[in-house]
């Protein structure tokens, strides 16, 4: 029986993530882990790592489980997938707010002309991303908050609150292996992978980077709640995410994190990703003055940033390697 489109899904996104994290040959791929990170229950997992066992891409031991293969063939060659393209395509319906809240199966099937199993499997990707919620009776409620045109802005402005005062937080520490291997994620980046790699992948580096940084603070609350905004953000970066140019400066901005956080200082850091933040403001304004329609009820400053939201600081002079 051939594997559904959202096991599919879920072997490229687990394949992506063995990039992003640069995992050496022989890492073990623990199905708990994984589970925890895309939100989904073990089968699946474990169905997902069979398939990309079958091509190749990892290595099952028998009683042991799956590990990295870096040695076998090349993945084979992805044939257009009509879920995905759905899904790009509900990406700007949905920040216009052209479609829902509430949406039945027959409307996603006749607009995206989508088999019932497709229409299942894209809207099960909502979910897991906290998009869309299934309804009692038939259909799906979108979560219209979460996808209205502020709603980019205001993820920025919830990690512009969590994620300085994580590095904060008293006995914050990030491991030198973690720093390491962060390291060499980005300088992969700016060696060429940036022009490669196609834009999930590189918005899952960019989401684990912070996310391992949230790691180093000791509470699974506020890296829970990044995970969560992050599985959200990213059907709303969908627009940026051909901006090629805008990983160049990401890729910089987290190296000179990562040596501020290895010296030591543990105010410039903060200081640096409120201005990563702010540049990250800068983008999501620009993207929601490109849409057509404007979600009422919201106001800003003269200058577009969000009220409450606070403004870029200078980082002071701190010691580098």
């Amino acid at each position: 029986m051939p594997p559904s489109r959202s096991r599919l899904h879920l072997a490229a996104d687990i394949a992506a993530h063995i990039a992003a994290e640069s995992l050496p040959e022989g890492a073990h791929l623990r199905t708990a882990d994984l589970a925890q990170r895309f939100a989904v229950s073990r089968w699946p997992v474990e169905q997902a790592l069979k398939a990309l066992a079958r091509t190749g891409q990892v290595r099952h031991e028998p009683n042991r489980g799956f590990f990295v293969r870096h040695d076998g063939p090349a993945a084979p060659a992805t044939v257009p997938d009509p879920v995905h393209a759905a899904y790009l395509t509900l990406a700007v319906l949905l920040t216009e707010q052209a479609i829902g809240p509430q949406v039945t199966e027959q409307q996603i099937r006749d607009r995206f002309a989508l088999t019932k199993r497709q229409t299942s499997d894209l809207m099960g990707r909502l979910i897991r991303e906290g998009i869309a919620e299934k309804r009692a009776g038939y259909g799906w409620t979108i979560n219209t908050e979460l996808t209205a045109p502020d709603a980019l802005a205001h993820t920025t402005q919830m990690r512009l609150i969590l994620e300085p005062a994580a590095l904060r937080l008293p006995g914050y520490h990030l491991h030198a292996g973690d720093i390491a291997r962060l390291r060499r994620v980005e300088h992969d980046l700016l060696d060429g992978t940036i022009d490669r790699a196609p834009p999930d992948a590189l918005y899952l580096r960019g989401a684990q980077f912070h996310e391992a940084l949230m790691a180093g603070a000791g509470n699974p609350f506020m890296l829970q709640a990044l995970m969560r905004v992050n599985r959200v953000r990213r059907l709303l970066t969908y627009r940026a995410m051909d901006d090629r140019e805008r990983y160049y400066r990401q890729s910089r901005d987290h190296l000179a994190l990562l040596d501020l956080i290895e010296a030591g200082d543990h105010q410039a850091p903060p200081c640096r990703w409120r201005r990563i933040c702010a540049w990250c403001a800068t983008t999501c304004r620009r993207l929601a003055s490109s849409r057509r329609r404007t979600w009422p009820g919201r106001r800003r400053t003269r200058d577009g940033v969000l009220p409450g939201a606070a403004r870029p600081c200078t980082a002071p002079s701190a010691a580098r390697r």
